[in-house]
């Protein structure tokens, strides 16, 4: 699949995105190229296995920046409820709100693996 129907299959914002990005396909293409290597996720997932409730505030919130920023609208979302949850301290919501990010993650990733360059 090309970027825009991965787009398209996946919920992701690719107007707004290209939008940001001045309409530059190219840009669009490296920071996508980049993402599974950007090292927030896996902060995010060491904090949420050792329970740390401000590692994970941090983690989920640049996470959320940079899903919203590439149009990655599920993986926005669900960062941005497992940030409130923390803030709020609802500590009970955390664990299944993490799930959520770690799948919606995953597929974001396994998307961008598929994307004919």
């Amino acid at each position: 699949m090309n970027i825009q129907e991965t787009a398209k299959a996946n919920r992701w914002d690719l107007e707004g995105t290209l939008r940001r990005f001045g309409g530059s396909q190219m840009m669009l293409e490296r920071f996508l190229k980049k993402f599974p290597q950007d090292p927030t996720f896996g902060k995010l997932a060491e904090a949420a296995g050792n329970g740390d409730l401000p590692g994970i505030e941090t983690a989920a919130h640049t996470l959320k920046g940079v899903a919203g920023n590439l149009g990655f609208m599920a993986l926005y979302e669900s960062c941005s409820s497992l940030v409130a949850a923390v803030r709020a301290g609802e500590t009970k919501e955390v664990d299944g709100l993490w799930e959520t990010v770690r799948a919606e993650y995953q597929a974001v990733v396994s998307a961008i693996a598929q994307i004919e360059w």
